[in-house]
């Protein structure tokens, strides 16, 4: 066994908080930008769609710009780091199950998340 216990030797999950770069997308100040601009931008830049997207901003109203020292509001892409640069907490650790897979007769018949599993394969519904 050559990881801890519960660990399959993969990468860690998260990036402790310290070692994150000064980039917006790690900043507790950044609001990202909403989540069908950065969809339709990916599909756009691997060539999925052609309609053209422009690159997705997100704001700051707190980015220090060259030698200002007064913060200023901002559109920003998370690349993008400031001299204001306050690393974000960890996002909480979900609660709950993990990822099932129920196998019958040597085959699997459902896989999907411990909430989701539907009532024919839950054992108290079952008798046996």
């Amino acid at each position: 066994m050559t990881g801890g216990f519960g660990h399959n030797g993969g990468p860690a999950l998260e990036e402790p908080v310290g070692t994150r770069p000064g980039q917006c997308k790690h900043c507790r100040h950044w609001r990202p930008p909403p989540e069908g601009e950065r969809q339709a931008y990916e599909a756009f830049r691997l060539g999925h769609s052609r309609r053209r997207v422009r690159r997705p901003t997100g704001a700051c109203d707190r980015v220090l710009i060259g030698n200002n020292p007064r913060p200023a509001f901002s559109a920003t892409v998370g690349e993008f780091g400031c001299r204001n640069f306050q690393a974000a907490p960890p996002a909480p650790m979900p609660k709950g199950g993990g990822y099932v897979t129920i196998w019958q007769g040597g085959r699997i018949v459902w896989e999907g998340a411990e909430e989701a599993i539907p009532a024919r394969f839950l054992q108290e519904d079952l008798d046996l």
